[in-house]
């Protein structure tokens, strides 16, 4: 294995046990599938969700490429989120980047808060906007 591929299995890994132990919920490493990539981490109770792992030195200034191929395989995996997990030099798990396109967060944010109360009148809001 390669030490590039080894980084980035590594990287995978921290991510996985990082998002078990703070959700509580199984977050797995998936195989590759050659031109066909669903992402590196997926979750059974996130069907939805597909996430690029990243750990590269020049990652902040590839975010370009990074986010065409987070959304391919978006696309691939048939999800309606994805986002990269990309490694922050001199910061633990905790304090990496975890970079989606502007409207694939505004969506999240109108899903999350859609179906839930509003804070101050406790009614659910019928729309984000």
């Amino acid at each position: 294995m390669s030490k590039a591929k080894q980084k980035g299995t590594a990287w995978e890994t921290e991510c996985v046990r990082y998002l078990q132990s703070y959700t509580k919920h199984e977050f797995m490493r998936l195989p590759l599938v050659g031109t066909k990539d669903v992402g590196d981490i997926r979750c059974h109770d996130l069907p939805e969700f597909v996430f690029e792992c990243k750990n590269r030195k020049d990652a902040l200034s590839s975010l370009s490429e990074i986010m065409k191929e987070t959304e391919q395989e978006r696309i691939n995996a048939d999800a309606k989120f994805a986002a990269a997990l990309v490694k922050r030099r001199n910061f633990g798990t905790g304090g990496a980047y975890v970079v989606m396109e502007m409207h694939t967060f505004a969506q999240l944010i109108k899903e999350r808060i859609d179906g839930r109360p509003n804070q101050v009148t406790g009614v659910t809001s019928p729309s984000f906007y």
